[in-house]
């Protein structure tokens, strides 16, 4: 199974709930637990913790794998050809590029990706040390 429709969908929810302003209700459980499934994977090696560079890095690498033509963008052209893979990515593919896409053109550029982050990093680590802990991610239903 090609992994890149549970990770335009983790990452969409994982992404969208950051960005609420404060007068929006919180993050609901699911996306509490897609951020923290998210910040695990991005604990590149395995520590315990998950640095600023490893989340970039890991960020860079779900761009790498969304992007399956690897044209430097993710478009629909990216999406599957098979119809029930094709059906799974639309919606989560329209999610992403509500998010992401600044210019409305259909597609997310790398740039556009990286600028869309609403800083998940700096909201998670509460004691601003450089990485995110698991002690960090465990208080995440206390995250405003």
């Amino acid at each position: 199974m090609n992994k890149a429709f549970p990770i335009l969908g983790m990452l969409v929810l994982a992404t969208s709930p950051m960005a609420v302003s404060a007068q929006d209700a919180p993050p609901g459980p699911e996306a509490l637990a897609k951020i923290a499934e998210m910040m695990t994977e991005a604990d590149l090696n395995g520590d315990g913790r998950t640095t600023r560079a490893e989340l970039n890095q890991h960020r860079a690498q779900m761009f790498a794998k969304l992007d399956r033509n690897t044209d430097g963008v993710i478009d629909n052209r990216d999406s599957p050809r098979i119809p029930l893979a094709k059906r799974r990515f639309q919606p989560a593919f329209e999610r992403a590029t509500s998010i992401f896409d600044h210019n409305n053109d259909g597609r997310v550029t790398l740039d556009e990706w990286n600028r869309s982050d609403p800083d998940i990093f700096a909201r998670l680590d509460r004691n601003e040390d450089g990485a995110v802990t698991r002690t960090e991610l465990a208080a995440l239903s206390t995250l405003k």
